[in-house]
């Protein structure tokens, strides 16, 4: 969004212009006596009514419904602006935990319609606590952020990658089974291990990933993630922990930074 559209200025001005048109055309009329010669045309065709006031409330009418519609234009840009804004993480431009759980739900309603599994990968950033203590929290926002887009690069469209709380980012990826799910993970980690965070040494993260089951809510899907992410980071971090035929865990081999 290039500028905010709401401006007071410019709304006082464009009543007070409003104002002057319509003092400019009663002026007119009133100059070239177009009151007059109207009444006249209108004696001469009684079907038509109409008198100084009608016609100054019509022009009034008219300006002031282009002057609403122009409002109204502006209040749903500033809708439309503030949804995005109430849906949006500051610190790394992705969507933020409300709309991760509104995304949530759709695809577990969607599941139950089409019977079509999705899987959800919760990520933590490993370590975090202490890149903030090392280099400072503008270093650690910068290092959610690149984490971020490192998250945006390797999802699909119509994935949905969430910053859902501190150093805990979840993506929701429909029509994916836990396979899909693993591998993507498994991308994840690699593209950590080649990406450059300076002046942070490595940044790694733990993942666990869960596919929907028929008795699935949202809560319970992300709560089964949880606990592989939890499993993950007691077999030693920077790896992922996942599912396999809904009982067997997997865990990704952990990737180590080239050099």
């Amino acid at each position: 969004m290039k500028h905010w559209p709401y401006s007071k200025r410019r709304i006082w001005m464009e009543l007070a212009v409003i104002l002057l048109i319509n003092l400019a055309s009663f002026w007119l009329f009133s100059d070239l006596d177009l009151f007059e010669k109207l009444d006249a045309w209108f004696h001469h065709h009684p079907e038509s009514q109409m008198d100084e006031l009608m016609l100054l409330s019509f022009t009034l009418a008219i300006s002031m419904s282009v002057f609403a519609v122009r409002r109204l234009r502006e209040a749903r840009v500033l809708l439309k602006a503030l949804h995005r804004q109430a849906e949006r993480d500051d610190v790394t431009g992705l969507a933020n935990r409300r709309r991760g759980n509104r995304m949530l739900l759709k695809e577990t309603e969607r599941s139950l319609r089409s019977g079509r599994a999705y899987s959800v990968l919760l990520i933590d950033l490993d370590h975090f606590k202490s890149i903030n203590d090392q280099h400072g929290h503008l270093i650690g926002d910068q290092v959610l952020h690149n984490f971020g887009q490192v998250l945006q690069h390797r999802a699909r469209q119509l994935d949905t990658v969430a910053r859902w709380g501190g150093e805990e980012f979840i993506v929701i990826c429909p029509e994916t089974s836990q396979e899909g799910a693993l591998s993507f993970a498994d991308d994840i980690l690699r593209m950590l291990a080649a990406t450059c965070f300076v002046p942070v040494a490595q940044v790694t993260a733990s993942i666990g990933v869960a596919t929907y089951r028929d008795d699935d809510t949202p809560d319970s899907l992300v709560h089964r993630a949880d606990s592989y992410l939890y499993a993950a980071k007691q077999s030693g971090r920077n790896r992922a922990l996942g599912e396999l035929h809904g009982e067997a865990a997997f865990s990704t081999t952990p990737y180590k930074k080239a050099g």
